[in-house]
């Protein structure tokens, strides 16, 4: 579940309650009109019951009916419907309704005066179920009363395909429900999910950089969150210069001291080397410190940054005629601060600037949610053995080749804010080849 979208969550509920809803809706209706049915066939036997009582006379002749009842569905066979009269427990008169109908010899009695229905008296265990209403009346017989069981049976196949038809209309209908009732759901969840996403497409458009603060209308719900996520952005953007201002004032503060002291008459060379390798360590962790990937800002054009380093580079080594080959994808972005990018790409430019004999080249491209940048040379390249080395833990990437690793190891220190990795190889031409891949921001 901790995966599945608010969508998903939302439809699988509501399908939950429809697969309980639905069956005890069924359920329920059904056994309503079960109910109201049933007692609609009770009122109908028990009116031809009476019927059959007014049109019965006893005399000491014997009984006497009409040849046609009243009620005409005891005069017609097959019409689902028997009447039955029993007089000292034995069976005195039928209905001519049931002709062809099966034996009707054990037939409950019920007490003067009282009556008798079953739902599902069943004639025969092969025989179909009937509705059975009985009820027992006294009638003089000289100075006698005598009790006479008056039967109305009926078949229940009608009222089961009554009740089957019902059921089949109530299931159509709820599935129709149902369905309607989750393309409701559906229809609702977007509407009610749509400020969501615009809130979760404005923050993204911030911390692309694409824009300063959330300005979408939103449901007063929402009030306090876009707020706080606006106060969020301008407190970090604040506080992100606020910092490079203090770091950039700690780096003067502390370069004036050491130039002076560089500066001292008669300083051993001793003292000299280790305050030039503190001012170099100073500088170093400063960078270390202002680089990163910083969010709510604009990625930048690799493509743009690559042209500006490669012009100065024409005009630093205009010495050397180098032949600078830049192959950027214009839609190739880094994710961080324009400075980082600047330091890598320039410093790894530089040095093969330095190296190259005519032919430089940088390539530019997004590969698997992945900025890969390489530069490669003509140059005497590296080897094998010192390009292992340099890519251990803790080796310093400056060292592979005297005078040409500076600013290598601020290229490594960058490479490792970012999540990144360096690989070192030989180029076609047989100089270095040095790649850089930078993880995307949903990638680290």
């Amino acid at each position: 579940m901790r995966r599945l979208s608010l969508k998903i969550r939302s439809l699988l509920l509501a399908f939950v309650a429809l697969v309980i809803f639905l069956p005890v809706t069924a359920y329920v209706l059904e056994e309503a009109y079960a109910t109201s049915l049933t007692q609609a066939k009770v009122d109908e036997l028990k009116l031809m019951n009476l019927s059959l009582i007014s049109e019965f006379e006893l005399s000491k002749a014997g009984i006497q009916m009409p040849d046609l009842l009243y009620d005409e569905q005891l005069n017609l066979p097959d019409s689902g419907f028997v009447g039955i009269i029993a007089l000292d427990n034995e069976i005195v008169w039928q209905s001519a309704s049931s002709l062809g109908a099966p034996d009707y010899t054990q037939l409950p009695a019920p007490p003067v005066g009282q009556t008798v229905f079953e739902k599902n008296y069943r004639l025969q265990p092969d025989k179909a179920d009937h509705f059975l209403y009985a009820y027992t009346a006294e009638f003089a017989r000289g100075d006698d009363f005598i009790p006479v069981q008056f039967y109305v049976l009926n078949n229940t196949s009608a009222f089961a395909a009554k009740r089957a038809l019902f059921l089949e209309t109530v299931w159509k209908g709820l599935a129709g429900l149902g369905v309607l009732l989750l393309l409701i759901v559906s229809a609702g969840h977007v509407l009610i999910l749509t400020p969501v996403r615009t809130l979760i497409a404005e923050i993204k458009r911030a911390s692309d950089g694409r824009q300063k603060q959330l300005t979408a209308h939103y449901p007063k719900e929402f009030d306090g969150l876009k707020k706080s996520i606006n106060q969020l952005i301008t407190t970090e953007s604040h506080q992100r210069s606020r910092y490079k201002n203090s770091l950039g004032d700690l780096a003067h503060s502390l370069k004036t001291p050491l130039a002076v002291a560089l500066g001292t008459t008669g300083l051993p060379d001793a003292a000299k080397d280790a305050m030039e390798q503190i001012n170099v360590l100073i500088q170093r962790q400063l960078k270390r410190a202002t680089a990163g990937a910083k969010g709510w800002q604009a990625p930048v054009s690799v493509k743009q940054v690559s042209e500006k380093l490669t012009r100065s580079m024409i005009v630093i080594y205009r010495h050397k005629s180098l032949a600078i080959d830049t192959e950027a994808e214009p839609d190739t972005l880094f994710y961080g601060d324009e400075t980082d990018l600047f330091e890598v790409l320039g410093n790894l430019l530089d040095n093969a600037c330095k190296a190259a004999n005519k032919k430089v080249r940088v390539c530019a491209r997004t590969l698997h949610n992945a900025t890969v940048i390489i530069v490669e040379d003509d140059g005497p390249g590296i080897p094998v053995a010192q390009q292992q080395a340099l890519l251990g833990r803790g080796a310093r990437l400056d060292t592979y080749t005297e005078g040409q690793g500076i600013g290598m190891a601020v290229v490594s220190d960058l490479v490792d804010i970012y999540q990144g990795q360096i690989i070192i190889e030989d180029s076609e031409w047989g100089g270095a080849r040095i790649q850089v891949r930078l993880p995307h921001p949903e990638m680290r």
